[in-house]
């Protein structure tokens, strides 16, 4: 019986010990790579062709810097990865505007070339 108590409380110990010495750290890398995407999409000028989804994923990366300042860190890498999320679509959408402009402007140049064939 002793032997069974002595082996429970070093469990215990262990457990203790492990469990404090694993507390959460703030999600570092989660947050770069939000910051790299918001850069990113900033880069492909998702504020003229995206600026809702960008300003969602700025405010998204804001709350998760003050959630780690709260020392609330499963919140902030949850912000993190919609922040990283919402600028992924940010740059992904202004990247097809992009495109669909270009594709608008060659249409346009094809017609004007076209009605100058035409006129000679």
């Amino acid at each position: 019986m002793k032997m069974l108590l002595k082996i429970g409380i070093l469990f215990t110990a262990i457990a203790l010990i492990v469990s404090c010495g694993t507390a959460k750290k703030p999600p570092t890398e989660k947050m770069a790579n939000a910051e790299l995407a918001i850069s990113r999409a900033q880069d492909n000028n998702a504020k003229e062709f995206a600026a809702i989804e960008l300003r969602q994923a700025e405010d998204n990366l804001e709350q998760a810097k003050q959630a780690v300042q709260d020392e609330e860190y499963d919140k902030a890498a949850r912000l993190a990865e919609q922040a990283f999320m919402d600028a992924s679509l940010a740059e992904t959408k202004a990247e097809s505007e992009k495109a669909s402009k270009a594709a608008d402007d060659m249409r346009e140049s094809v017609e004007t070339l076209q009605q100058e064939v035409e006129r000679n």
